[in-house]
């Protein structure tokens, strides 16, 4: 086993192509992600207006779209210009006021405002409805409780008792900017950390034909540590990053930070090995660790929860080591504390060890096919 882990060490200081993948690649990336969500929230989204009442209402109401940093207003001549500019993509979102608006709440005919999004980007038409439904909400409450007061000569307060009956009042914990990138960047971080521990564990192993099952054990498992111990670095360096570099709060121990880190580390490096003794052609090799660990964010439920997925899905997710870590490393950074440590560190443990036992039979497998052929081929 020393002597694997030792060849891997000479093998990085003589190429420095591997530090560039499993350290540099993942740090530049996770500050390019760092950078992009910078603003934590949605803004400036376009958004399309045709006010057919012109009045000083639907002015007012358009004001307070306008004021919110969320939209940028354009106006719009008719319906159809509106709808094209949303077909092509010109405005994400849009507002139609019918005309006789301003008249019809007046006389109580409870007018409607319609409101469009463009629903081929999920993120931003869920971030326009959200905003848009809170701007009316206001103005609709204020619209009532002037009426009230006008019809029924009420104070302020007991014509937002009548138009309000019933009170709501909600918070929203462990991240109340609701800022993408608290909630996005520590996981998406870490995928491209383990990807980089993928590409380069799966160019590891050097076929030989070897019988002896305790050389194979312990070179497979010099090869597994040291990227493990490599990755488990490209990890931690990463999270400290996200903390004093891009500023994302963590209220959780860097102890429980490490060890899930190393454990990770070894799941992945342990499946990329695996991968390496069963395929010998490196090209085919990368492209199956590849798809095995690139989609991960989503299939183990990252970026959309496992809870609402198919139960035969949520099945098979949690059989995904990343599964185990993403939320993991999500709950450290803004709640600080973990449900489930110990059953998903020994999950990883003993998804690594399955790995590896399935490696050690894989190598000593081909070893054995290769000295029969070689055989055959000498009769």
């Amino acid at each position: 086993m020393i002597k694997s882990f030792l060849e891997e060490y000479v093998k990085l200081k003589n190429d420095k192509m591997i530090i560039f993948i499993i350290m540099i690649i993942p740090l530049v990336v996770n500050l390019l992600i760092g950078w992009e969500l910078s603003k934590d929230v949605i803004t400036n989204i376009p958004m399309a207006v045709l006010d057919k009442d012109n009045s000083e209402l639907s002015r007012q109401i358009i004001k307070y779209f306008s004021d919110n940093e969320t939209f940028n207003i354009i106006y719009a001549q008719n319906e159809e210009e509106l709808e094209e500019w949303i077909h092509k993509s010109k405005v994400r979102a849009g507002m139609i006021i019918p005309k006789k608006f301003s008249s019809d709440v007046v006389t109580l005919k409870s007018p409607t405002i319609l409101l469009l999004y463009d629903g081929s980007h999920m993120s931003i038409a869920s971030t326009a409805k959200t905003i848009a439904s809170e701007i009316l909400l206001t103005i609709k409450t204020g619209a009532e409780m002037k009426q009230i007061q006008s019809r029924l000569n009420m104070t302020e307060n007991q014509s937002y008792n009548v138009a309000m009956p019933i009170s709501f009042s909600s918070r929203i914990l462990y991240n109340p900017t609701k800022s993408f990138n608290n909630f996005l960047t520590p996981g998406l971080g870490m995928a491209i950390c383990q990807i980089g521990i993928a590409l380069t564990a799966v160019l590891s192993i050097i076929y030989e034909d070897k019988n002896n099952i305790k050389y194979v054990s312990g070179y497979l498992l010099g090869k597994i540590v040291f990227y493990a111990l490599l990755g488990t670095i490209s990890l931690m360096l990463a999270i400290f990053l996200q903390i004093y570099i891009i500023k994302i709060p963590f209220k959780g121990s860097f102890l429980e930070a490490f060890i899930l880190s190393l454990f990770l580390a070894l799941a992945v490096s342990s499946l990329a090995i695996l991968v390496s003794t069963l395929i010998e052609n490196r090209v085919i090799a990368i492209v199956v660790v590849g798809v095995l660990i690139i989609p991960n964010t989503i299939m183990a439920g990252y970026t959309w929860p496992v809870l609402s997925m198919s139960k035969s899905y949520s099945f098979l997710a949690w059989f995904i080591p990343f599964y185990h870590f993403a939320d993991n490393i999500r709950n450290l950074f803004l709640k600080g504390t973990l449900n489930n440590l110990m059953g998903d560190i020994a999950f990883l443990f003993i998804f690594s060890l399955i790995m590896y036992g399935l490696s050690v039979l894989g190598i000593m497998l081909k070893a054995s096919f290769r000295r029969k052929d070689k055989n055959e081929t000498i009769i």
